[in-house]
């Protein structure tokens, strides 16, 4: 089978002829969801005996980097037209993730990097995925990767979200020998100009939503068609205009109620993209496999909540209470590096006092 995963670029230095260059990591452990192509989820292993084996560290040396994943491997027939740089020779593991350097040489490339419209690095390869079940890192998987093999390295545009170091899968893609024999994308969304891989899921929400608008419109459209045509007939004549008087105002009511229940775009956009920055802030705690599916924003802020501190109970705590709390441990994560593999408890009592500081700053503002 073939995959694309997903990293940031992350830090890059230009050399003296104008070259970028840094050192990356590309992947790491874990169970991660897969869309099959029959549209059922599978949840597949990363072990670190397969990521970081022999083989595989050593398939990460000297791989081309391409602008955007080709529709066919990289070999020495297509490697002039669709190299933009190459990886270095020293692939390594490093803090549990696969890093190697690479150097970026392409000028348009280069340009794009450097505007900000392409910051991630989305690994291509080939891996056997036998189903076998077993748990790792407290969580279940029915498959695994096995003899992965990078192909090379596509430099890709970032989600305004961003995706950090975690790790996201692009695409599956059944092989039968060198020929693909089918395939599934994850489903891509714009919003502001900025695009998004997302579950499906996400994308028939928003299709629902957006069918909404569409017939709010049209109830909008047609009312005031009718509105328009009971004005112009009441000057015909005074009696009928006393007639259709009551029903210029009935329609004026429907018209203000129906404008009232309009959906606004922007609005539907908005909500999405601060669904999906509150998913990737909640992640760091509750990790990758966590299920966002059918739960509240308060859901998902108390459960990363109690991995900082398990003994939090959530009864009888405001709202207001738990933003407080879920605010000051992003705060605390982002100044001591707080993520979901580190947890324990040994941040408990500063968070807690940073969210009393933060209640009394709250209190203060309302009076």
């Amino acid at each position: 089978m073939k995959f694309y995963d997903t990293a940031e670029l992350g830090k890059y230095t230009e050399t003296p002829e104008g070259y970028l260059h840094g050192e990356f990591p590309i992947t790491r452990p874990g169970v991660f969801p897969y869309f099959r192509n029959s549209g059922s989820i599978s949840q597949v292993a990363k072990l670190p005996e397969e990521v970081f084996s022999k083989d595989t560290i050593e398939s990460a040396n000297n791989k081309p980097l391409t602008n955007e994943h080709p529709n066919v491997g990289v070999d020495v027939n297509n490697f002039n037209k669709l190299s933009v740089g190459m990886t270095d020779g020293d692939a390594h593991v490093e803090d549990n993730k696969l890093v190697v350097g690479a150097t970026i040489t392409d000028p348009s490339t280069i340009a794009e990097i450097k505007s900000g419209a392409k910051r991630e690095l989305s690994i291509g390869f080939v891996a056997d995925v036998p189903s076998e079940s077993g748990e790792y890192g407290g969580n279940q998987y029915d498959a695994a990767q096995r003899h992965i093999k990078i192909n090379h390295i596509a430099i890709v545009p970032r989600g305004r979200a961003g995706h950090g170091i975690s790790i996201h899968d692009d695409a599956v893609f059944v092989m039968d020998d060198a020929n693909i024999r089918g395939g599934t994308k994850m489903a891509t969304m714009i919003i502001n100009d900025q695009s998004f891989e997302v579950d499906q899921r996400v994308i028939d929400a928003q299709g629902d939503l957006k069918k909404q608008l569409a017939e709010a419109k049209a109830t909008v459209a047609k009312l005031e068609k009718q509105l328009a045509g009971s004005e112009g007939a009441a000057t015909s004549s005074k009696k009928e205009a006393d007639s259709l008087k009551g029903e210029r105002d009935s329609l004026k009511t429907q018209l203000d109620d129906a404008k009232k229940n309009q959906l606004n775009q922007d609005a539907v956009d908005t909500m999405v993209a601060d669904r999906m920055a509150l998913q990737t802030s909640a992640a760091r705690f509750v990790g990758d496999s966590f299920d966002f599916k059918g739960k509240s924003d308060r859901d998902i802020k108390v459960a990363a909540i109690k991995i900082t501190n398990d003994s939090f109970d959530e009864k009888d705590k405001s709202d207001d209470y738990i933003n407080a709390f879920y605010d000051s441990a992003v705060a605390m994560a982002d100044d001591q590096g707080f993520t979901h593999s580190i947890g324990g408890n040994k941040q408990h009592q500063t968070v807690t006092d940073s969210v009393d500081n933060l209640k009394i700053k709250r209190a203060q503002a309302y009076k």
